[in-house]
């Protein structure tokens, strides 16, 4: 189906791990980078590096040369992210290029008006006559080891305002193999998919798997939104990541995302990785 991805946000988790995909199903692709140098480690790629940035139309037109499909992945914690993309929406449809796969976020409905950018950013893709596909993706496995691995094994907590609800945690590369899914074949235009994980957990489950796959006794203090905030000011951070993460948890907290789903396998073919077996794997990485 595609001739040519564009790949925004390549260095990170997902990109990555979708760049693996299209290598394997030798797609043709360009890796979308805002320093071309720096990727080339990264990546491991150099023909396929483009440098391109959501904030600086100069680098569209080079960034889509032979390019029919997009998959779309905006920055983390830019909180008016749909305004920071739609100049590049906007360039895309004027140069006529409509196959976009979003990454959204799942029940981000539910997140409130601060997180409302994957809402605004869906609504356009659908009102200016996008060939789009939508994957509302679950929370990320492999946060424990990118954002919470110091806290893991050096404090013993996984710290998070998630309460006692649960989540389907999702295996960034079964996120990535469905992107390339939809992206190389037929059937997918204007569809929306929930992606989870097989099994619904809750943090402490999640500390119980990662004391089982540590050997190291790892608790979930439960912290409260205010306590949240108290101690990432202390740490340093800016007040807006704090408020940020509350809304992001508040989605389990509150009990809209304790579900799995099949979409993943119906895309795929393959059943979706548990959170215990991306944990080990990164624990021996």
């Amino acid at each position: 189906m595609a001739n040519k991805i564009l790949v925004t946000g390549a260095t990170g988790a997902i990109g990555k791990a979708l760049i693996k995909e299209l290598q394997a199903k030798k797609i043709p692709f360009l890796a979308g980078t805002r320093n071309v140098e720096e990727s080339k480690a990264k990546l491991g790629l150099s023909d396929e590096l483009v440098h391109f940035s959501f904030d600086d139309p100069s680098t569209f037109e080079a960034a889509t040369a032979g390019v029919d499909s997009v998959f779309l992945l905006g920055p983390a914690m830019v909180l008016e992210m749909d305004q920071l993309i739609n100049p590049f929406l906007d360039f895309l449809k004027s140069k006529g290029i409509l196959r976009v796969v979003y990454l959204s976020a799942l029940k981000s409905e539910e997140m409130g008006e601060r997180m409302s950018f994957h809402l605004k950013t869906e609504a356009r893709l659908e009102k200016d006559g996008f060939d789009y596909t939508i994957l509302k993706a679950s929370f990320f496995a492999q946060n424990f080891k990118n954002y919470e691995w110091e806290n893991i094994m050096q404090r013993g907590i996984t710290f998070a305002t998630a309460g006692d609800g649960k989540v389907g945690f999702i295996d960034v590369a079964d996120i990535a193999a469905t992107a390339a899914a939809v992206l190389t074949e037929d059937g997918h235009s204007k569809k929306t998919y929930e992606l989870t994980g097989p099994e619904s957990l809750t943090y402490f489950d999640a500390a119980a798997i990662l004391t089982e796959v540590t050997g190291k006794t790892i608790v979930y203090p439960q912290p409260s939104p205010e306590q949240y905030i108290a101690v990432l000011k202390e740490a340093g951070a800016p007040d807006f990541v704090a408020l940020y993460m509350n809304s992001v948890y508040s989605v389990i907290a509150n009990h809209h995302v304790g579900f799995t789903t099949n979409d993943v396998e119906k895309v795929t073919g393959k059943k979706p990785n548990t959170l215990k077996s991306v944990i080990s794997n990164d624990f021996q990485n």
